[in-house]
């Protein structure tokens, strides 16, 4: 049997497309939604005995680490596929991954290719590298700006890689990931200090490489994937403080404090370099210079001081 578990937080109308899909193209599934205390009323379709899904309902938002073991712990599947509320599962997708996973023995988890609502493969999002402080340095100093082609970015967003064809791969996103239950177990499923979300499904990954796991891709599983719904429900100094502290988590626990503390201090200078630039330049997300440079300073001096993660 195949589980799907999708954590659900203020996901609007997305869900219920997401579920039809499944109800459509995956029957035979067994589906569970974990709804993270959403306000608005995303879930309340979930309710009506018509719709075959288990919904879980927690009393708060315990974010996407800790909800999706609730999800796959209390799963029957052999196979636990991962999908955010803001995808739709197009024609034989799922089963598609599940062969891949029965393929050999040393595949312990699937991706499939993710499009965007116009059917274009969304690259650089879909699979990556496992972050090096090259890519960090690049993406925080804003290397990327003035030297696009850079190598640590390249080699991070994996820029060269061929999304019709299929391959293993290091880093697939979560919003679509399907992992056997025996690799869960083995690896204990999300480490769920990465919360409330970023870094949890770059940390699993990681992880499955590191105990001789593979992670197979294959394009003709395709999944229609919006994206940016949880960004949206967040302010932007909200989001840098949850994204780079779950950033400088994963450096210290694979590549030790002093790669930590170097993350740090990138974060710092970054956000300084970005509070400059906002007082001479508009924003992208429409907020004044003003309070852009004021998110970002405010979040520098956070980091600066900031002690150990936990």
């Amino acid at each position: 049997m195949i589980s799907i578990v999708i954590v659900n937080w203020n996901s609007g109308g997305f869900l219920e497309r997401c579920v039809l899909s499944l109800l459509q193209h995956a029957r035979g599934c067994e589906i569970l939604v974990v709804d993270n205390a959403s306000e608005d009323r995303s879930a309340d379709f979930l309710t009506s005995d018509v719709t075959p899904v288990k919904l879980i309902g927690q009393s708060a938002n315990a974010g996407f680490a800790a909800s999706a073991n609730l999800g796959w712990r209390g799963s029957r599947g052999d196979l636990v596929l991962f999908l955010n509320p803001d995808t739709e599962v197009l024609p034989g997708s799922v089963d598609l991954l599940a062969e891949q996973l029965t393929l050999e023995a040393g595949i312990w988890a699937a991706a499939g290719l993710l499009l965007d609502p116009t059917g274009r493969p969304q690259t650089g999002f879909n699979v990556r590298a496992f972050p090096i402080l090259g890519s960090v340095a690049a993406d925080l100093l804003l290397l990327d700006e003035i030297w696009p082609a850079n190598p640590w970015t390249r080699r991070y967003l994996m820029s060269s890689w061929n999304p019709h064809g299929a391959s293993d791969v290091y880093q697939p996103a979560a919003a679509c990931l399907m992992v056997s239950r025996r690799a869960l177990e083995f690896l204990g499923g999300f480490d769920e200090r990465f919360r409330p979300a970023w870094f949890e499904d770059v940390d699993l990954c990681r992880r499955i490489w590191s105990a001789d796991g593979r992670i197979r891709f294959e394009p003709s599983a395709r999944f229609i994937h919006h994206g940016g719904y949880s960004l949206s429900k967040l302010g932007q100094e909200e989001f840098l403080i949850f994204f780079h502290t779950n950033q400088i988590r994963y450096f210290a626990k694979h590549h030790g404090d002093s790669a930590a503390e170097r993350v740090r201090k990138l974060v710092v200078s970054g956000m300084y370099l970005r509070a400059a630039l906002s007082l001479i330049r508009r924003p992208s997300n429409g907020s004044s210079r003003a309070t852009a440079a004021r998110t970002f300073w405010t979040v520098a001096r956070h980091f600066s001081t900031l002690g150990e993660v936990p």
